[in-house]
């Protein structure tokens, strides 16, 4: 389940849905303040205008000294009002001259630098009639933290300059504001952004698993074409997402692809070898039938019945072959095509490879070259395999055994036990295999460069064909050692039966 496309999609997604959660309640509480402090200092942007023009003058002596009773009466009556700001008298430099601030803890504020700059963008904002708030100035409290205020110019009749400096969010305020950090609102707002975050989470979740159904239900349909098709282990260990499953998938089928142009090609070229074999070997016994029925007819008044009786038995000779190599072309083009299956039985081999050895004793005789089962080859052990086509297999390879082997040479049989197995073999003594042509004795018409050409003739090029494919459809391997010269011994095993 974990390597699906919308599972993975969706776990990719969360952390980042949770962190746009994280990052937007983040904004939505700083912008939250920011506009607090915007609301209370454009409310109270004119407090300290208020304060000096409705004040007699005084509160500045032309000596620049603050006139303390004043401001301690003043500042009562504005924080009894307000109780969240606090006030402080500058001089023209914007240092602090006075304050009424009550249970004060830490550093005196008086002599504090105050920024001057907040003050004029302040100052001359409020004279243009327009600003952007919030202006944050310095807290002379706190000098290290800005604040809102509210100033105006104080001037003394006898001349000098000040300001009123009103600090809005005041150490009270502060703590009100610390106080509510944890206040309800504020964990109704996270628990708001979390619940709008799963919303996301399980929208996108359906959405992803709504558009990749078409694409999940192809990557199924992939998936049981493989296992149905070849049987391939890797279908049922796909590692990664569909589009992956889809990625090996297209590579897979190009594969398959390049392999059948590949095998279309080489069937093609077989078929082209395959008509001209034929044509080859049909042409030349109907040739010779052709040659000796013609003269036997066209000469029948002189020829004599001794001459008659060998052109004939020459012809009936090359029937025989005609009809072995259609023979041979029919059995292995219905075992190329599957329509021949084992039947598998019990059987003993040492008896069949006695009756194939007698069958072919008189044949070994004429050409001179000795035949028989190798010593310790009369067991009684018996092997579950099709009689019929090990019948087959050993006659073909007797054949080709009898027509590489010179007279006097032998062709031998052989039984050993493998374990489960018993390994069949033939040998002769012949010309043997050049090692360059192994690897080719089993394509249908194929003979040897040296091959002699009198056995070239009798044989239809197919019979170690038929016997790969015969082995083949038993599931057992055949082997092949040869050395020029010094004969060839094939072996193939099969199992014993229990």
């Amino acid at each position: 389940m974990w390597h699906r496309l919308h599972v993975r999609a969706a776990l990719v997604a969360a952390p980042l849905l949770l962190g746009l959660g994280a990052v937007m309640y983040g904004l939505l509480q700083h912008y939250s303040a920011q506009a607090a402090l915007e609301g209370s200092q454009r409310m109270n942007l004119g407090l300290a205008r208020y304060i000096v023009e409705h004040q007699p003058p005084g509160l500045i002596d032309p000596a620049g000294r603050p006139d303390m009773a004043r401001m301690k009466d003043l500042a009562l009556q504005v924080m009894a009002i307000n109780p969240s700001v606090e006030l402080y008298l500058l001089d023209a430099d914007g240092r602090v001259l006075a304050h009424a601030l009550e249970d004060l803890q830490g550093a005196d504020p008086v002599g504090v630098q105050v920024d001057m700059g907040p003050m004029r963008r302040l100052l001359q904002a409020e004279h243009e009639g327009r600003v952007l708030l919030p202006v944050l100035g310095t807290d002379p409290r706190s000098p290290g933290r800005a604040n809102i205020f509210s100033v105006w110019s104080i001037a003394p009749p006898a001349g000098g300059m000040g300001y009123l400096y009103v600090v809005l969010n005041g150490s009270t305020a502060q703590g009100v504001a610390a106080d509510l950090g944890n206040s309800g609102a504020l964990r109704a707002m996270a628990t708001g952004a979390a619940l709008s975050t799963l919303l996301a989470a399980a929208v996108l979740w359906i959405a992803w698993r709504h558009l990749t159904r078409p694409l999940r239900q192809l990557t199924d349909e992939l998936r049981s074409f493989r296992d149905d098709g070849d049987g391939d282990a890797d279908a049922h260990g796909d590692a990664g997402d569909e589009i992956g499953v889809l990625r090996r998938a297209v590579r897979t089928l190009q594969q398959r692809i390049s392999q059948q142009f590949q095998r279309l090609e080489d069937s093609d070229r077989q078929r082209r070898e395959l008509v001209s074999n034929i044509s080859h070997d049909l042409r030349t016994p109907l040739s010779s039938i052709q040659g000796y029925v013609e003269t036997v007819l066209l000469r029948a008044d002189s020829i004599d019945a001794h001459a008659r009786a060998a052109h004939l038995r020459t012809a009936l000779r090359h029937v025989d072959l005609l009809g072995k190599r259609i023979a041979d072309l029919f059995e292995l083009s219905k075992l190329d095509a599957g329509r021949i299956e084992p039947r598998q039985e019990v059987f003993c081999l040492a008896e069949l490879l006695q009756d194939v050895v007698q069958d072919y004793r008189l044949a070994a005789e004429r050409r001179g070259v000795s035949l028989g089962l190798a010593a310790g080859s009369h067991t009684t052990a018996k092997v579950l395999a099709d009689i019929a086509m090990i019948e087959r297999v050993l006659q073909n390879l007797i054949d080709n055994a009898l027509r590489c082997t010179a007279s006097g040479g032998s062709v031998m049989l052989a039984i050993e036990t493998h374990g489960a197995f018993l390994q069949i073999s033939v040998s002769d003594t012949g010309r043997g295999i050049a090692s360059s042509d192994l690897p080719h004795i089993f394509e249908r018409y194929w003979r040897a460069s040296d091959a002699e050409e009198g056995g070239a003739s009798t044989s239809s090029g197919l019979g170690l064909a038929i016997v790969k494919r015969i082995l083949d459809l038993h599931g057992c391997a055949v082997r092949v050692h040869s050395e020029l010269r010094r004969g060839t011994r094939f072996e193939f095993l099969l199992p014993q039966a229990a």
